[in-house]
């Protein structure tokens, strides 16, 4: 158990200024050896895993994680360390081998259950326990309220147009982490808006008012705050009716006002301080100093490793770092790592693989849009030596918070397993499809009795639709059953050259499970008031 006073105690400013920074490496083993000399010096607080870098599969992250934390007996407090990593589900699963792949958050939207969101995070907090997880960067609670005045959607980790909705999905996901003692940490606080401005590589400056904010962007965190959620982290997005000056992530009048407008108590964590809306203007060192005078607990800057403590303790000595914010962010520190019984990770699996498979299924099923076509026509028929033609489009990577390209993903297959049709072509459609390209795909069409033609975000990417208009051109009759997999915008596009239109919400497995069953089986779509911005 930690006597967090004793060890406030006992502790110099440098060991406590070490508990504030999340440390990153590359490695599946083990920590390197320079962590662990620093551990050895209580000078290691914490550890942030990404996927590429730190994670095979959930076993493997399992025995590194209590490798990792049976060297709390070699630092003076025999304190062990916060481990953290995103685990939202859908696009952004950083543990993607042997934990459940969820839908993703704007299929739950889509879904709008806050039964099934409270049961989504009871699971992944199970799967994030035996993983050896303290925090999970969860649930993204930004708002695509401006699709509304045509800003298309760019990804699927938000999850709605409605603040309520995300205020109550995000809630009810929050108490099922909690509920299994892991810390929730909601994003990007106060509310990243939708805009083509990626904050990775340059800021974004919201104009809205402070009304527009508080009905809005603020409304789902108000109520994830009065729900009990233990973390927040931060938007580097400038907000100018809070404070025109800095963003979010660096910003004391923001800061305060989450403090003390909102009354939040818990961690504030910086998204990485290396991003470039940050880097570019303020620099490595600099933006960590004006993050601690803003009231950050927890820095994440993939950039600093070995210098940060030394950096921040001449900021304090010199009098440009308030000593305060130190001791401050240290103490609610220690008092969630007791309260997360941080350190403690369960030899044996306490979840249901198969459990969560199925939840997954419910989610995803629950969260289809049919846009265009008639219900009462599905499922279709097919005869067995009929051809399905099936145009993926490439379900990897697009932006840099995703991990989609890491998970195994073919419509064909699904279709196969669950013994609807076997006679199937599949072939992968690049985002910007070349002229060559485009009349290659075209015929697996062509020679195919039905085609199935999905899209990754081709509001954008318009070159995805040249392949179903080339298609149009020879085969103006044959059935095609369009699915936008990405940005429900495709939608409208795909309408006119479509005989069905599916929205998703998401791409993995247990999202096109559902599709199949949909068009082959006997699932039925629902419909709620989340759906009905883009159901017509």
């Amino acid at each position: 158990m930690i006597n967090v006073d004793k060890i406030l105690a006992e502790m110099t400013l440098k060991e406590k200024i070490a508990q504030m920074y999340l440390q990153y490496y590359q490695g599946y083993d083990d920590l390197p050896e320079n962590l662990k000399e620093l551990n050895r010096k209580n000078l290691l607080g914490g550890v942030i895993f990404f996927s590429g870098n730190n994670v095979r599969d959930i076993d493997q992250l399992h025995n590194m994680t209590k490798k990792i934390q049976s060297y709390a007996k070699e630092n003076k407090y025999n304190l062990p360390f916060l481990l953290t990593i995103d685990q939202e589900g859908g696009q952004l699963t950083a543990i993607f081998n042997g934990t459940t792949i969820f839908p993703g958050n704007m299929s739950m939207g889509f879904a709008n259950d806050e039964n099934l969101a409270y049961l989504q995070g009871k699971h992944v907090g199970k799967e994030l326990k035996y993983a050896g997880i303290n925090i999970c960067y969860a649930p993204v609670l930004d708002v695509d309220y401006d699709v509304k005045n045509g800003v298309p959607v760019v990804d699927n980790r938000r999850f709605s147009t409605e603040p309520q909705v995300v205020a109550d999905m995000g809630s009810s996901f929050i108490k099922g982490l909690e509920d299994e003692g892991i810390l929730a940490c909601g994003k990007h606080f106060p509310g990243m808006r939708i805009t083509k401005v990626d904050t990775h590589f340059q800021v974004d400056r919201s104009p809205y008012d402070k009304e527009r904010l508080k009905n809005v962007e603020i409304l789902p965190f108000r109520k994830a705050i009065e729900k009990g959620v233990s973390c927040i982290m931060t938007h580097h997005g400038i907000f100018e009716a809070l404070d025109h000056e800095y963003p979010a992530s660096l910003s004391k009048k923001i800061l305060t006002y989450l403090r003390e407008d909102l009354g939040f108590q818990g961690l504030i964590v910086s998204d990485d301080l290396i991003m470039k809306a940050v880097l570019n203007e303020y620099g490595e060192k600099e933006s960590i100093k004006l993050a601690i005078n803003a009231g950050i607990d927890l820095i994440i800057s993939t950039c600093a490793s070995e210098w940060f403590v030394d950096y921040v303790y001449d900021c304090v000595i010199n009098g440009e770092i308030e000593q305060s914010k130190i001791e401050e962010s240290v103490k609610r520190i220690l008092e969630y790592k007791k309260k997360a019984n941080v350190g403690e990770i369960p030899d044996k699996k306490e979840y249901d693989s198969n459990y969560g498979k199925e939840l997954s299924a419910k989610i995803a099923a629950k969260g289809l849009i049919l846009y265009k076509g008639n219900q009462e026509e599905l499922p279709i028929r097919i005869d067995k030596k009929d051809k399905i033609g099936i145009i993926l489009g490439n379900p990897a990577r697009l932006v840099m918070s995703d991990a989609t390209n890491l998970y195994d993903i073919s419509l064909k297959d699904i279709i196969k397993k669950k013994g609807y049709h076997r006679n199937i072509k599949e072939a992968i459609m690049p985002w910007h499809p070349t002229d060559e390209e485009i009349i290659s795909l075209a015929d697996v069409g062509i020679i195919s009795d039905v085609l199935i033609f999905t899209t990754v975000n081709a509001y954008r990417f318009d070159r995805q639709i040249e392949v179903l208009k080339e298609f149009r051109k020879f085969c103006p009759t044959k059935k095609v059953i369009s699915i936008a997999t990405r940005s429900p915008m495709d939608a409208k596009i795909l309408a006119e050259y479509s005989d069905y239109v599916i929205i998703t919400g998401g791409l993995t497995p247990s999202i096109l499970e559902g599709v199949s069953n949909a068009i082959f089986g006997k699932e039925k779509f629902e419909y709620n008031k989340a759906k009905e911005f883009f159901c017509r």
